[in-house]
């Protein structure tokens, strides 16, 4: 039973990094010993101590944590809001040509053609900012699809302990939200916020080994199979 608790920590270390379910494993395997109460699993327990902690002196990075953190983002995407989006033209609403005769609706239909087409001809632009870029339907899918695909990239690289890759793929996650997304809008800002936090932690801590723990237990039992 204290065998299976010690490998459990083992196998949270080296698959998860979880250092807390590391802890709670080998504090139980010391518990189990402190029941029995015989003094030959004393160094066991002298070895479990010392890796106890050694594992809570170890910073605590919240992977699992960090992960649906990630998740939240990637599903808010979809719906945060362009800065500047495409639309298509408005339907002018039909005149009453009874009303001011053929002529006049002639007239109006004329003016309302012409007016379309200078706002066509016009553009104004301001050259103290960059200019937003105006996304067709279309460019508006990909964009949001190729955010996700940064994000679903950097919580892999986060399982897999890759700082860089993490923190590069949040980079340009977080670049996108900043050109293409109304900074202004409070899910956009949150989104913008829960990348930079992430995008800020290490995920590269140096986890220990209860190999004290390992090596007493290995100990313990020879000296039980000489017997």
């Amino acid at each position: 039973e204290v065998e299976q608790n010690i490998n459990i920590a083992v196998q949270h270390l080296q698959l998860s990094g979880n250092t807390q379910l590391a802890i709670l494993a080998l504090t139980a395997a010391d518990e189990r010993l402190a029941r029995a109460a015989r003094p030959q699993f004393l160094p066991l327990r002298r070895a479990l101590a010392h890796d106890l902690e050694t594992l809570k002196m170890t910073p605590f990075v919240d992977l699992p944590g960090m992960s649906l953190r990630l998740e939240s983002v990637m599903v808010s995407v979809d719906k945060l809001p362009l800065l500047l989006a495409f639309a298509p033209p408005e339907a002018v609403a039909p005149q009453n040509e009874e009303a001011g005769g053929k002529t006049a609706a002639w007239g109006m239909k004329f003016l309302r053609e012409s007016w379309q087409e200078i706002r066509g001809m016009v553009r104004i632009q301001r050259f103290d900012r960059k200019e937003p870029v105006l996304l067709s339907t279309q460019q508006d899918l990909i964009l949001r699809e190729n955010i996700k695909l940064r994000l679903l990239n950097a919580r892999l690289a986060l399982l897999s302990h890759d700082q860089w890759t993490f923190h590069n793929e949040l980079k340009t996650a977080h670049s996108w939200l900043t050109e293409y997304f109304n900074s202004e809008e409070k899910t956009v800002q949150a989104a913008m916020a829960t990348l930079e936090q992430l995008a800020a932690t290490e995920i590269t801590v140096e986890l220990p080994h209860p190999g004290d723990s390992l090596g007493a237990l290995q100990t313990l039992k020879a000296n039980r199979g000489n017997r």
